[in-house]
């Protein structure tokens, strides 16, 4: 009797596992602030919902399970995100260290442009990601922000190309609007999350990038860019040289 009441027991424990619905996933992305998860269907294993980023729609995200990852320490799953503006295929993987994400796909100016509204940036023009692969490690030395409930991240590793059809560009500066095309470009990731954007057929870089350890990414301009966007920086600086540095929390 004890026997099939505990072998009972073990079925009901795997139905509820394997059956998890995908609703459970919203309240894991609770902590996550700025993300969202609406309509779930599905599994927590595999399913399907609309994913909202800042409160934007980000599109229609599908996920599947992938047990293999098991054997490197990863919880990781098989992304696809979907909609008139995005296409972006992935895997995201999770361990008590570390976040790892690998992207490939395609963002087109009107989805981004709804990130880049609140700086009085808008741009045209696709961007494609090709094999990006970023890695956020866990600080360990640093607890979570007040009020936050993730664990510090710090810089890890980045590899990876994104490249933009060029096109015209429009920004506002000390309440001035500024306006310029800029030719394709392409943007290479490298170690420490540091990003460095070129012409496609030039050497001298426009902008560079770089997340801190406190959470802040770093982005410098060079006059180059200056120059391009018809603004060009006064001074006698060299078209390489960073003629201006802003900073932003992401974490």
């Amino acid at each position: 009797m004890r026997r099939t009441v505990f072998i009972g027991i073990l079925l009901v424990l795997l139905f509820v596992i394997v059956f998890a619905p995908a609703g459970l996933l919203r309240t894991l992305l609770a902590p996550v602030e700025g993300v969202s998860l609406l309509d779930p269907s599905g599994t927590v294993w595999q399913g399907a919902g609309e994913l909202y980023l800042a409160e934007h729609a980000a599109g229609q995200i599908q996920w599947r399970f992938r047990p293999a990852a098991l054997v490197r320490g990863y919880l990781e799953y098989q992304l696809t995100l979907t909609g008139p503006d995005q296409a972006l295929d992935g895997n995201v993987g999770v361990s008590p260290g570390s976040i790892r994400l690998d992207l490939e796909g395609m963002l087109s100016s009107r989805f981004l442009n709804q990130w880049l509204a609140p700086y009085d940036i808008g741009m045209s023009g696709d961007v494609t990601m090709r094999e990006v692969d970023l890695l956020l490690l866990r600080n360990s030395d640093e607890a979570s922000a007040p009020g936050q409930n993730l664990p510090a991240l710090a810089p890890g590793e980045a590899s990876g190309t994104l490249t933009w059809a060029g096109g015209p560009v429009s920004y506002r500066l000390s309440g001035q609007e500024y306006r310029g095309s800029l030719p394709p470009l392409i943007a290479t990731l490298g170690e420490g999350l540091e990003v460095y954007i070129y012409p496609e057929q030039g050497q001298t870089p426009l902008l560079v990038a770089q997340m801190l350890e406190n959470g802040f990414v770093k982005i410098g301009v060079t006059r180059l860019l200056t120059k391009l966007l018809n603004n060009p920086w006064p001074g006698s600086d060299i078209d390489h040289e960073v003629v201006l540095e802003v900073e932003e929390q992401i974490f």
